[in-house]
């Protein structure tokens, strides 16, 4: 079994591409990462059936993202509200702190959630089109900078549930263009199609997810990042001494 792109970009994202977020749009929290309606979901890659399936959870401001395949990535729980932010390992049986880091965590996967959740039911490209605006200002290269253009496809069903389907044109790249489904109830993307990527949200689940999915299990260790750096630092200054 491989382990879904979706799930590896997520987790890159919170790590890696914070400080880019965090320079876009500042690095502040500025408040829950989400605020639509509380869901669970299994995030698929249709074609790419081997891949493992992630699985999503977003309530009450939080955010949960975790993948099938336990050996590589475990589980990210984003909780802006409490500072919070854990990295959950169920096969080692413990967990990352990373609270230090939320401010800048959520400063990436704000904007990633406002283009996955366009701001009301009409034309997805009016939101993304203000989500990517921070990004022109800092970019260097302004012709490719995005913006798009939507067009509506009418009515459709993804996994039986009603969608609104648009195409999209990317007027700053070629006309790169794509398709996307925007639940009807949920009012995000439940399905996305382009070149490069597909997307498609399966098993919704509406309500309030359970508290225990955004917190560790109370058997599992805590490991602080402070440890993990002290150990990098230990085990290099071991192989300095035995070269």
């Amino acid at each position: 079994m491989r382990t879904s792109r979706t799930s590896r970009w997520f987790m890159i994202a919170a790590l890696g591409a914070a400080p880019l977020g965090a320079a876009c749009f500042g690095g502040d929290a500025g408040g829950p990462v989400w605020t639509g309606p509380s869901f669970s979901a299994d995030l698929v890659d249709p074609s790419q059936p081997n891949d493992s399936t992630t699985h999503i959870y977003l309530s009450d401001g939080k955010l949960r993202v975790e993948s099938t395949d336990t050996s590589q990535l475990g589980a990210l729980v984003l909780d802006p509200a409490h500072k919070s932010t854990l990295l959950i390992s169920d096969r080692k049986k413990e967990y990352l702190d990373a609270g230090m880091f939320t401010s800048l965590v959520t400063a990436t996967f704000g904007p990633v959630l406002r283009f996955f959740r366009p701001a009301g039911a009409g034309d997805p490209c009016t939101q993304w089109n203000t989500t990517a605006m921070p990004f022109a200002a800092v970019s260097h290269d302004k012709s490719h900078t995005p913006h798009f253009t939507c067009k509506s496809l009418g009515s459709d069903k993804v996994d039986g549930r009603p969608a609104h389907k648009w195409q999209w044109i990317d007027d700053a790249k070629d006309g790169d263009t794509g398709t996307v489904w925007i639940d009807d109830r949920l009012q995000v993307v439940s399905k996305a199609d382009d070149r490069d990527d597909h997307m498609e949200l399966r098993n919704i689940k509406e309500g309030s997810v359970p508290a225990s999915m955004f917190a560790p299990p109370p058997s599992y260790k805590k490991v602080s990042v402070t440890s993990i750096m002290g150990s990098l630092m230990s085990g290099s200054k071991d192989k300095a001494s035995h070269p």
